[in-house]
Formats: structure tokens, C-alpha cells, sequence
């Protein structure tokens, strides 16, 4: 039995990723009108202040069963690094009495849950990733399968991880087992239409972007924003004041080219002409190059060596010193490039695009105005951001880098403009939130 759901999930999913270019064909005619529904949500999400989680999330917790015993049994699963980061934290935040069964990884063991799956080991990307990986799949979903025949828990956690989890919550609620999704799918920019086989497949999200939570109600999915992660790793860890002004002592640059080898040798070089350009102009400035994974140290050294680059500073460690005493910095979309803009210094987000497919996504399928989180979060430009294919992107993105390097008046602008992102993220503590949402919905009450 287990073997032939497998088998025809499995073809669901195949024959759903070979429908994809219909359904972008269908979704083309009425981007237009996706992209307006999208700039109203973001105009709506910074003026309107947030439902309570009460209020919110009232449909989720009446699915509470009414006979859940002394002990409730939760399960959570993370697929990759960063989301088992937030479901280890999560897991330790909970009260004692619950028995929590996970697929992750050591953070997870290391936290108290009960490991049944090492998934989180062999994070997959991309189509690529999922056909070399497939096997492996295959026997996570049949083991998580198992456990929702032979010891359902009470309530799924999912953590991130959007491919492999969307399937996985669609299993556990054909068996009547109430689904949370931590960290929502970036849907509402690419491919809304997925939203319709979202909101059938969990019961209810925690968004960490304040105006995600209005895209989602559109679609009636349950939602509340609970913050940013990242605001707690920040708080626990704050920049060493005399690290900072050491960096300070020298105007600097910073680039963040992104974590991933494509993204580094895509991203990486073009930094570099931008560098040079303002090093022409400014011969003293300080080049740094700050990454966490040691693991892409090689990959990092053996680029700034071939493009020549012996002016920049390569770091491991923690990016908080030089984010916080940066004259400028370029970072790449993502979760790096908020860290960058929640310094408070000036920041440039770049996205390098790759190949004709990539182009053509993002000017046709991509539905709100910008890529940066930081004006996302704002509702408007309070960055300088730039998504392009070929070299003649990487000239704008020097001319931005060179304004903000001089002018004290555009700089003062972005950086007000930043502390707006960072008032309406809202306070630290998301991770407890989190808990208390699981908490609430066992017992009826907060912790």
C-alpha cells in the first residue's frame, strides 16, 4: 500500500511538472492584472496594521482534535540547512510533555526531537537536483508515509522547503492531520497560481515578511506574520562595537555575492568591476569580502584570484562587524541582502540573471515591483536594486554604487529608508511566537 502511494504521488508530480509550460502559457495573458492585484496587496499590507493570531488563525486552531492525550505528538521537518536552523529552535522554545518525531538532521537530534530521516543532509535545488536526488526522496516520502499510518502525530510542522513539503502536506491532510507551514513559499512572486494547490494542502502559514500574510488571506489560506528570524540571530549576536569601528576607520566596501557556487561566479565578478570602478576614484578605500561557509573558501579564492583581484579582503566568519561598519554594500537577493539592509548602511541588491529561460522569467512571470526584501517590506524603493542579464547591468549598478559613495544626502535617504524596514519588521522573538502558535493549538491557551 505504501509502495503504490509512492508510485501514484510520484506520477502526480510528473505529470504536474509537464503541464508547467501550460500553465504558464495560460498565466501570460492575465500577468498584467496579477501584477496590479500584487503592487495593491503591498500598498495595502504597509497601511493596514496586522490581524491578531487569534483572529487569524481561528479556521486552524477549531481543527484542534478533541482527543489528543496527555503527551500530543508533533512532527516537524526541515529539508535543508537554514530551515532546520528554525525548527531546532523551534523545537527547544516548546514546553516540556510534547513528544516531537522529525525529519532534519544533528541540529534537530541535538534539540530533542526524534530523528527519523537525516533529509536536511541532502538538501536538493532545482530540477537537477531533484532527479539526482530522487531516489532518496522517494524513501523519505514512504518513510513519512509509515508514520502517518503507524503513529500519526497530532499536528505537522513544516519548515521551508516548499517542493518536497507541499506533497508531504497533501498526504497528511487526505489522513485528517492538521498541516502548519513556518516560512511561506515566495508564491506571491513567482507563479500565484500555485497558490490554489496551497491553500488545499496546508491549514494554515507563519509568514516571516510582514506583507505576505495579506497575500495569502487573498487566497484564503489562514496567515499571520510572527517576524523574522533573523532579527533574533541578531539580537543573540550582536556586532562587537570595537570590531565596528574598526571597519569604520576605513571607508569600506562590502560585497555579498551570494552563498551558493552559481551564485558566487555569477555575481562575484561583476562586484569586482563595480569595486574597481570606485577604487579609481577613491584609492584608499578598504575591500571586503566576508562569507560564513567555510566550505566555499576555495570557490571564493580561486575567483578573486583569477579576475585578478588581490585588493580584496577575503573573512570567514561572521558578517555582522563589516555589514554594521560598511560604507557601501552589494549584495545579492536574498536572505543576505535583508542582513545587509538591517545594518542601517547604505545598500545596493543585485541580481545577476543567467540564461534566456531566467530572463525570460523574470520579466514575464515575476508579479510584484521589486526583488529586494527591503522594499518589499516598505512598499516602495528604499534601495537601489537590479536584476539583469550581460555586462551593461553591472555600468547601472556602478553609477548607484558611485552616488551612494559620495553623496551624504542620498545616503542619509536609503538609510532612513532602512530604518523603516527595520520598525516595520516589528520586535525579536519569532521563534517563540512559533511555539506558542503549537502551544495554543494543543491546549488552547499561551505558554
Amino acid at each position: 500500500m505504501i509502495a503504490l502511494d509512492v508510485l501514484l504521488t510520484l506520477l502526480r508530480e510528473v505529470l504536474r511538472a509537464l503541464t508547467t509550460p501550460f500553465r504558464l502559457l495560460a498565466y501570460l495573458p492575465s500577468r498584467h492584472r496579477w501584477r496590479q492585484a500584487a503592487r495593491d496587496t503591498l500598498d495595502a499590507a504597509a497601511h493596514e496594521p496586522p490581524l491578531a493570531t487569534e483572529d487569524a488563525l481561528h479556521e486552524f486552531f477549531a481543527k484542534r482534535r478533541p482527543d489528543v492525550g496527555a503527551r500530543p505528538h508533533l512532527f516537524v521537518s526541515a529539508g535543508e540547512a537554514s530551515g532546520e536552523g528554525h525548527a531546532a529552535r523551534l523545537v527547544r522554545a516548546l514546553p516540556p510533555g510534547l513528544r516531537v518525531t522529525a525529519f532534519g538532521g544533528e541540529p534537530l537530534a541535538a534539540a530533542g526531537a526524534d530523528v527519523r530521516f537525516h533529509l536536511s543532509d541532502h538538501a536538493v535545488m532545482g530540477v537537477r537536483g531533484v532527479l539526482r536526488q530522487l531516489p532518496l526522496i522517494l524513501r523519505a516520502f514512504a518513510s513519512y508515509l509509515r508514520l502517518l499510518r503507524d503513529d500519526p502525530p497530532d499536528l505537522v510542522v513544516l519548515v521551508d522547503y516548499p517542493g518536497l513539503h507541499v506533497v508531504m502536506a497533501k498526504a497528511a491532510r487526505r489522513r485528517r492531520v492538521p498541516v502548519l507551514h513556518y516560512v511561506a513559499p515566495q508564491y506571491w512572486a513567482w507563479g500565484p497560481w500555485r497558490m490554489r494547490r496551497y491553500r488545499r494542502a496546508v491549514d494554515a502559514v507563519l509568514t516571516i515578511l510582514p506583507f505576505e500574510t495579506a497575500f495569502f488571506r487573498r487566497f484564503r489560506v489562514p496567515a499571520t506574520y510572527i517576524g523574522h528570524p533573523l532579527l533574533d540571530e541578531l539580537a543573540q549576536h550582536p556586532p562587537d562595537p570595537a570590531a565596528v569601528a574598526a571597519v569604520r576607520a576605513t571607508r569600506t566596501l562590502v560585497l555579498l555575492p551570494g552563498s551558493r557556487a552559481a551564485e558566487i561566479t555569477g555575481n562575484l565578478p561583476g562586484m569586482l568591476q563595480v569595486a574597481q570602478a570606485l577604487r579609481a576614484g577613491d584609492p584608499a578605500l578598504r575591500v571586503v569580502l566576508p562569507h560564513k561557509n567555510p566550505r566555499r573558501t576555495a570557490l571564493l579564492r580561486e575567483q578573486l584570484h583569477a579576475h585578478g583581484a588581490d585588493f580584496v579582503e577575503h573573512h570567514e566568519g561572521t558578517l555582522a562587524p563589516w555589514l554594521h561598519g560598511a560604507h557601501l554594500i552589494l549584495a545579492k537577493s536574498g536572505t543576505g541582502s535583508l542582513e545587509a539592509c538591517l545594518s542601517g548602511q547604505p545598500t545596493i541588491v543585485v541580481y545577476q540573471l543567467r540564461g534566456a529561460l531566467s530572463t525570460l522569467g523574470y520579466h514575464n512571470i515575476l508579479s510584484v515591483p521589486w526583488i529586494a526584501a527591503a522594499n518589499l517590506i516598505a512598499g516602495r524603493a528604499v534601495v537601489p536594486e537590479h536584476c539583469f542579464h550581460g555586462a551593461d547591468g553591472w555600468q547601472r549598478v556602478t553609477a548607484d554604487a558611485e552616488r551612494l559613495w559620495r553623496d551624504d544626502a542620498a545616503r542619509a535617504e536609503v538609510q532612513a529608508g532602512l530604518a523603516e524596514v527595520r520598525a516595520r519588521l516589528g520586535a525579536t522573538g519569532a521563534t517563540g511566537r512559533v511555539a506558542q502558535v503549537v502551544q495554543r493549538f494543543f491546549t488552547g491557551v499561551d505558554r
